[in-house]
């Protein structure tokens, strides 16, 4: 436990280190507020730094001036700070804390009371490097996780006849929008987009926990609306009872380039768009979000295909690039996809406030 004490008088210099070697700390002096800047250039030193003492009328550069110094590189929750003054007015004091001070002590120095706010000083610095080293270890785990998230995202598809892209932008580290794709038979895809409800940890664990069934369902599946009933029993499952509320807007596509066939079903998500020549077809809801009720139950649709032709899927972060509103924002696309068609993907700019919604966008284009 290191203790910087910064005074210009000699022997105050001395009284405040033997009673605080005799506590157990270790002592770092130094006699002008120049010298205790020039102390913190060094990164080792700051590394084992817990407190600072700080005296506050001093030649040259004041305690006052120092503390201010001191919090432009160090935050009140980084360094405690805890001035020694001479004076005990109320505004002498104000000042050491508006400069930045944690904490302050008078003089003549009295031992009791000097120890106690040293002990609450360091108890805070032990404090926030505990802090710290939560955050590094969670910091960790959050990239861990985002590298699992982004390892189960379906990589781009450009065939001859049929090319699958997707521009994914999340608003934090771990999202809750997710898309994935199959390629089931040689010319049958299963293609799947889903927002869950919220952002971070919780919405992502849904989206991983889904991830892990799709294969095998849209394998075992061809009907879109019984694909979606699977995953509403699932989450149902999950997440029994109407005690949470827990739930995705999804799209699922199944494409049957033998047939030329889109079949798909759309459980409460913004309607994809498919553009068929001059045509852009809406592919509008077919029932409720996944895991909003126990019982929902879900309609396919299937449209003949022509080429060629390309389907937009996107989440609501997508379309509030362009309007907060639902009729405005559809609107928008609609007149993006009919003036750049799948160079859409090069046009998104997504909003980094902190109210930003993950955005994706999907296309499928049929040659």
């Amino acid at each position: 436990m290191s203790i910087l004490v910064v005074d210009d008088e000699f022997t105050n210099l001395m009284i405040l280190e033997r009673l605080l070697e005799n506590e157990g700390y270790d002592v770092v002096k130094a006699m002008s507020g120049e010298e205790a800047i020039e102390l913190m250039e060094d990164p080792a030193f700051i590394d084992n730094l817990d407190v600072v003492l700080l005296d506050v009328e001093m030649p040259g550069i004041s305690g006052i001036d120092t503390t201010r110094l001191i919090r432009k590189r160090f935050g009140l929750d980084e360094l405690p700070i805890v001035i020694v003054s001479g004076r005990s007015n109320e505004e002498d004091i104000a000042d050491g804390l508006d400069a930045g001070a944690s904490d302050y002590t008078t003089k003549p120095i009295r031992k009791t009371e000097l120890l106690a706010r040293v002990r609450n000083a360091m108890s805070l610095k032990q404090a926030i490097d505990a802090r710290k080293r939560y955050e590094k270890v969670l910091q960790e785990d959050f990239d861990l996780a985002q590298k699992l998230q982004q390892s189960v995202l379906s990589a781009n598809i450009e065939d001859e006849d049929i090319r699958i892209m997707a521009t994914y932008i999340p608003s934090k580290k771990l999202a809750g929008d997710m898309y994935a794709w199959y390629r089931i038979s040689q010319n049958k895809y299963g293609i799947i987009l889903f927002d869950v409800m919220g952002h971070g940890v919780s919405s992502a664990l849904i989206t991983m926990g889904m991830s892990s069934i799709l294969f095998e369902l849209v394998h075992r599946i061809g009907d879109p609306a019984k694909v979606l009933e699977e995953l509403n029993r699932q989450m149902s499952r999950l997440f029994p009872g109407d005690e949470t509320e827990i739930y995705f807007t999804a799209v699922y596509l199944y494409i049957d380039l033998d047939e030329m066939k889109l079949s798909y079903a759309n459980a409460g998500h913004p309607p994809g768009l498919l553009r068929m020549g001059d045509q852009i077809i809406a592919l509008e809801n077919t029932g409720l979000p996944v895991g909003m009720f126990e019982d929902s139950q879900y309609t396919s649709r299937t449209i003949d295909l022509t080429s060629p032709g390309c389907i937009y899927l996107y989440t609501d972060g997508f379309m509030e690039l362009y309007s907060k509103g639902i009729d405005e924002g559809i609107s928008a696309i609609r007149q993006l996809i009919e003036q750049q068609g799948p160079n859409i993907h090069h046009l998104i700019q997504p909003d980094q406030s902190d109210e930003a919604d993950d955005l994706c966008l999907v296309t499928v284009e049929i040659n």
